[in-house]
């Protein structure tokens, strides 16, 4: 059975909404988790390394903040996105949909809770006490780049996970080593020798973590260079991978059967 693009559209928006209201429904605290856990997560970090190893550096909750946030989101997209596919076999075996419908599910989910993520972290760094200027529109455009790279990995990973199942489970371990890698919790400006800081910014994530300190802390403009250098970078995978997915997708449902 065949499904239409207008139909396709209506069954995507009622599935997230869908899944939604059932992440929500599996827990007590609802949709207030969608705040108390990366507001955990930044406070166990924040006690680790600025009360008990005290980095030195300034401002450092909002500095953990700029960074935690952020990369929760990025790591969230991907470890969700992984195994969308395995998960949407019961869709697959009654219609016939293109396969990028569900980590593009997963992506948007994603995104819409970021979205209350942000607003409540933006709210908590101006009560902090740092200076808001015209400067942090621009955060705008990191928050777009990033959600870019996140459909373009998260489309990557769909469509390894069917052929070797135990790939979403490396994918955890790869976010805690990308997350040491990052600057999550550390200025690589103080850590890195100059000559490996360009590299290190090489990691698209660690980049996108420097841009939004650089609005939300120093009110300076973001690197426009790096920017457009991941958006690039991510519409040309997520196009490679849109027609990955429409050679392969019968390949997709037999593996799905299986």
């Amino acid at each position: 059975m065949f499904i239409s693009k207008a139909h396709l559209l209506e069954v995507f928006f009622t599935k997230l909404v869908f899944n939604l209201k059932s992440e929500a429904s599996k827990t007590h605290l609802s949709y207030v988790w969608w705040l108390l856990e990366p507001a955990l997560m930044v406070a166990v970090l924040y006690f680790v390394f600025a009360v008990f190893l005290d980095t030195g550096v300034p401002n450092f909750v909002v500095f953990l903040v700029c960074g935690k946030i952020p990369f929760l989101w990025f790591s969230k997209g991907i470890v969700h996105s992984s195994n969308s596919i395995m998960e949407g076999r019961g869709l697959i075996t009654q219609v016939s949909i293109p396969k990028p419908f569900f980590p593009m599910v997963v992506v948007f989910q994603d995104a819409f809770k970021q979205t209350v993520v942000f607003i409540f972290m933006f709210a908590f760094i101006i009560f902090y006490g740092m200076d808001v200027s015209w400067v942090w529109l621009n955060v705008i455009f990191v928050i777009l780049t990033q959600f870019l790279l996140i459909c373009a990995i998260a489309l990557l990973v769909a469509a390894i996970t069917p052929y070797f199942p135990d790939f979403n489970l490396l994918i955890s371990t790869a976010m805690m080593a990308l997350m040491l890698g990052s600057g999550v919790f550390y200025s690589y400006k103080d850590m890195l020798l100059p000559e490996h800081q360009q590299l290190f910014l090489m990691n698209p994530v660690a980049n996108l973590i420097n841009n939004y300190r650089m609005i939300l802390m120093d009110n300076m403009p973001p690197d426009w260079t790096s920017l457009g250098s991941i958006c690039l970078g991510s519409i040309a995978l997520i196009v490679v991978m849109m027609r990955y997915f429409k050679k392969t997708d019968t390949t997709y449902a037999r593996l799905i059967a299986q």
